[in-house]
């Protein structure tokens, strides 16, 4: 079954509705601000994405693409040379007996919302895509530009970050633990299926600002977090921070190295960023979990009115110290694997960045670890309702045992994720390697690059 741009793009729309309802509905005191805010910041991302849909639309054509091509894409029946010479300029095949139009008429172009069509055409030598639209620069830069915004909000990354945290604050604890579990994972699945396959060479040429952006999220998310007092807030900061290392994995565009292609550690840096999706998905839903258990207990969030939990209530801080470690980036946990693999990648890309990502780990540690002292340990509660710090009840385990269980095997056997993803990403990033390499071919009229793919040499994912 074809992947469909426009289909997408409306599951997109469809996930947007019920969040807008369920955080100004049943949210905190401040929720119709922050379901409004959401919406609208959302919504611009929307239509950003609509308006880069179209333009590649309206850009392709399925003509353009060959019989094995129209097959791999699953665009329909295979429409010959024969039918294609012979249609009139409007796109209409003659009837018997008819003539057939002069060569002078141009054969009608055939749009498709096709994803892997899209992707077809936007990787071809001489794209549909690279005709210049406005100040020079070509329509794929344009829908780059555009989609990226679009996906960056959602993400969400530095500067468009700013509906998180009072979406988070204000949801409900199952709300808060939907959008950081799924809603933003779609952000970086949209910027690594949609914006690299479909417009290289803008991903190409914007690659030090989509890493940039990455970075500049994770230190600014640390840096927020480690000021915050409400526990829910900085617990939502750390979610821009981690989703960061997304950012830079995908954007770590190392396949090009004088005349040697290898794409080795753009595949660790893509493959980092899918598990830290899914780490991520793990570690923040299960903090956002654990805050909104002591919330509907003593009924505030401030940080530093806790302390001595661990004695009060041991199984919940037991269960909420491996989920803040596994955040953390503590290595045997889930957060460690994503995280070193990004930073290893982007060393071979930049080594400024990768200094810069690997320090942003002290950051994480300290404002894990300073949480930690002030909520968990200390001789005593110092907050309001101390008398409501109960246990944890069946229906709270059962919710925070399996996030504690796929944390830790996932950090001890990585391969349980990575062995369903690498097939997917290596493909990714092995066919933006080719059109590296044809588009440096093309400028420098060399023809003694070297590839160097999985096939080639050794998977960047151990054994």
């Amino acid at each position: 079954m074809a992947l469909d741009f426009f289909l997408f793009y409306v599951f997109w729309e469809v996930m947007l509705l019920p969040m807008y309802f369920l955080i100004g509905i049943w949210g905190g005191p401040r929720r119709e601000y922050a379901a409004i805010k959401f919406f609208l910041f959302t919504l611009v991302g929307s239509v950003l994405m609509l308006i880069a849909l179209l333009m590649l639309y309206f850009a392709s054509d399925l003509n353009r693409l060959t019989p094995q091509q129209r097959i791999a894409c699953h665009v329909g029946p295979i429409v010959s040379e024969t039918t294609l010479d012979t249609r009139h300029a409007d796109g209409v095949v003659p009837a018997e007996g008819q003539s057939a139009p002069s060569p002078s008429h141009a054969v009608r172009p055939i749009h498709t919302f096709n994803i892997l069509a899209l992707t077809a055409m936007g990787q071809m030598e001489n794209s549909p895509f690279n005709q210049t639209l406005l100040w020079g620069k070509s329509i794929q830069f344009w829908a780059f530009i555009l989609l990226f915004i679009g996906f960056v909000i959602k993400l969400p990354a530095v500067p468009v970050h700013t509906w998180l945290p009072d979406a988070h604050v204000e949801a409900p604890t199952p709300i808060s633990m939907i959008l950081a579990g799924v809603l933003l994972k779609m952000g970086g699945y949209g910027v690594l299926r949609i914006c690299y396959p479909i417009c290289p060479a803008a991903g190409y040429s914007l690659a030090w600002i989509v890493c940039g952006v990455g970075v500049l999220s994770m230190v600014y998310g640390a840096l927020a977090a480690l000021a915050q007092k409400d526990f829910k807030r900085l617990v939502a900061y750390s979610s821009v921070s981690h989703m960061g290392y997304v950012l830079l994995g995908i954007g770590v565009w190392s396949a090009a190295a004088g005349n040697f292609y290898d794409s080795d550690y753009w595949k660790m840096g893509v493959s980092g960023a899918m598990f830290q999706m899914i780490a991520h998905g793990i570690s923040s839903a299960g903090m956002f979990f654990l805050v909104g258990v002591l919330y509907d207990r003593v009924h505030h969030r401030d940080v530093d009115q806790f302390g001595g939990l661990f004695q009060r209530m041991p199984t919940y801080a037991g269960l909420s110290t491996v989920i803040f470690f596994a955040a953390l980036g503590l290595p045997g946990l889930c957060g460690f694997i994503g995280e070193v693999f990004v930073v290893l990648a982007s060393w071979n890309y930049s080594m400024v960045l990768a200094v810069v990502a690997a320090s942003v780990v002290i950051l994480t540690a300290g404002y894990i670890l300073w949480t930690i002292q002030r909520v968990y340990l200390g001789p005593e509660y110092k907050g309001p309702h101390a008398e409501a710090l109960r246990p944890m009840s069946t229906r709270e385990i059962a919710i925070a045992v399996p996030l504690v269980v796929m944390a830790i095997v996932l950090g001890i056997y990585p391969q349980a994720l990575l062995n369903y993803t690498t097939p997917s990403t290596d493909k990714v990033v092995n066919d933006l390697t080719a059109w590296t390499v044809r588009n440096d071919r093309a400028a420098n009229g060399s023809q003694d690059a070297t590839i160097k793919t999985a096939d080639q040499g050794n998977s960047c994912v151990p054994c």
